[in-house]
């Protein structure tokens, strides 16, 4: 099989974890790297143990004869022009959340990755945690029924001690607490519960904290969902707060409930008195070294080779999206928002 080659561009904390993540493939190589300029390029090949070419210029990276698959690890409200640029130039696209902070923006990223017919995941990188996998499971055999009514809440302070925070604090790039982190909660909804999202309501506040004050959004927010079939669901993502990470996941079904790696069903424990805890790795850190990126990138490169889609793909990370448009805007505008959006 021929190796395929990768440029990176946004040298931050995440982009360490792709550089690592491609260099663990077999499949792939590592060939380029793209910062604001060439030196902070250069900074993270060294820190990577890299032997690649660097560039400051985007669109000089994308003519490397050697590329692929083009991984974007920058600011969000940066994505569209990079994202639309890479499908132009044929290659496949792995995305960091926010794909962008807009919906036409979303928009434009998902029609030209269809236009180009490249092969693309976003990370939702959480769909690859063990947990998730145990989850998916237990909602395939049925042991838990129909899910009627599902909870995914994100509980992380993201405060002035992370390298994000600069930028994650202004409305323009973070765009609102639910687009800048929440979207994992949203988006793991989505994953369990299936089915499409017809309604959204949304509660946004600010603790008033003063670690949290430069925020130009509400940090916290919380959204209810009504699904097409009458089911409901509920999105907590709170980005002020003062405790350890919690990413709290609560799916009630007809025939028992999971909550977190804890499953109680009448189906798969008959007799069951009490909760059986499975001992599993858990969504449970916010730092981005303990999140499963070689899972992502393993996928990315089965849907290439193989010509077969991505359950996150862009296409499918938009409907994510869009969500947290509506989500957003019924905030904002004190009522309840209809999907699918204008």
């Amino acid at each position: 099989m021929t190796t395929l080659g990768v440029g990176i561009v946004g040298m931050g904390w995440v982009s360490g974890e792709h550089i690592r993540a491609f260099g663990a493939n077999p499949h792939t190589k590592v060939l380029a790297l793209c910062g604001r300029t060439v030196e902070q390029a250069q900074a993270k090949a060294r820190e990577c143990g890299l032997d690649c070419a660097v560039f400051a210029d985007y669109a000089d990276m994308l003519n490397h004869p050697g590329i692929d698959i083009v991984s974007i690890a920058t600011p969000p409200n940066v994505h569209k022009e990079q994202a639309v640029a890479a499908a132009r130039a044929g290659k496949h696209v792995m995305l960091e959340k926010a794909m962008a902070t807009t919906l036409e923006d979303t928009r434009a990223i998902r029609d030209a990755v269809a236009k180009a017919g490249v092969k693309s995941v976003v990370s939702f990188v959480l769909r690859w945690n063990p947990l998730f996998e145990l989850i998916k499971t237990q909602i395939a055999q049925e042991n838990i029924g129909r899910i009627f009514y599902g909870e995914v809440d994100y509980f992380h302070g993201i405060g002035p001690q992370y390298g994000q925070f600069k930028w994650n604090i202004k409305k323009d790039i973070g765009g609102s607490s639910l687009l800048s982190a929440g979207c994992h909660a949203l988006d793991a909804l989505r994953w369990f519960m299936g089915g499409n999202v017809v309604e959204v309501t949304q509660y946004a506040t600010s603790g008033g904290g003063k670690e949290y004050a430069p925020y130009e959004y509400p940090p916290t927010s919380v959204t209810l969902l009504k699904f097409a079939d009458g089911r409901l669901g509920k999105v907590t993502s709170c980005i002020e707060s003062t405790q350890p990470y919690v990413f709290n996941i609560n799916l009630v079904g007809t025939e028992g409930t999971i909550k977190n790696n804890r499953i109680f069903s009448r189906k798969a424990f008959p007799g069951q008195t009490t909760w059986v805890e499975v001992p599993t790795i858990l969504p449970d850190s916010g730092d981005v070294t303990h999140h499963p990126f070689r899972g992502e990138v393993d996928h990315l490169v089965e849907c290439i080779t193989q010509n077969r889609e991505s359950h996150v793909n862009i296409a499918d990370a938009c409907v994510t999206h869009e969500i947290i448009f509506a989500a957003d805007r019924s905030g904002r505008e004190g009522k309840p928002i209809g999907l699918p959006l204008p």
